[in-house]
């Protein structure tokens, strides 16, 4: 009975994680503009359908979200080489830069997407390693994110900037800075790292690979 239960459990985890993975995005990416494409439904086409089909609603202004959003994105993949449309960016640009507040947002939400959406090959992590955490005693599976800030460094040279993730929700956990001779590099790739962290130490690389 303990054998089927979680041979039914490891079935349908992977499941259920991507179907919420894929919802929560759809959801955060679409809210914003639900209530602008329902109120032009019920204003400009059926008005009925608000009243007797509710869920039908939600259902089809999500789908029409959705479809204008890829197409946004398409379009604006498209037009970020036009010499108009790059002079319309920087002008946005320069208008976010003077709003206190927004500014600090939109720079670092902008550097952040930059660097994660560039076109040049230039990986986002530099490897993963072992670290001593949380104290001397212990170690920790970390991913090499490069140099700390110069504001660090003038004070304190040889550091490396280490992302520690916790277990087993790796998006979150700790930003650490390391000397480099407590900074030991693995052969362990990037996405074997996750599996570790989120099978909770059950999965190892070596045993997949053989």
């Amino acid at each position: 009975m303990k054998k089927t239960f979680f041979a039914g459990l490891a079935i349908l985890l992977p499941i259920a994680i991507t179907l919420f993975v894929v919802f929560f995005t759809v959801d955060f990416l679409t809210s914003p503009f639900m209530g602008i494409v329902e109120d032009f439904i019920k204003n400009h086409i059926k008005a009925e359908l608000a009243a007797y089909h509710k869920y039908l609603l939600f259902f089809v202004s999500r789908v029409i979200v959705l479809i204008l959003f890829l197409m946004l994105v398409f379009v604006l993949g498209a037009l970020g080489r036009k010499l108009f449309f790059s002079w319309f960016i920087n002008l946005t640009h320069r208008i976010f830069y003077k709003i206190p507040i927004i500014k600090t947002i939109y720079k670092v939400i902008l550097e952040i997407s930059s660097s994660i959406f560039s076109t040049k090959e230039k990986a986002f992590f530099k490897g993963t390693v072992a670290v001593p955490f949380p104290n001397s005693k212990s170690k920790a599976l970390g991913l090499l994110s490069g140099s700390p800030p110069d504001e660090v460094t003038e004070k304190k040279k040889n550091l490396q900037t280490v992302f520690v993730p916790t277990s087993p929700h790796p998006i979150s956990g700790f930003l650490m800075m390391y000397d480099d001779q407590e900074v030991q590099k693995t052969a362990m790739e990037t996405e074997d790292l996750f599996k570790f962290l989120l099978s909770c130490g059950v999965f190892h690389p070596n045993e997949e690979k053989s």
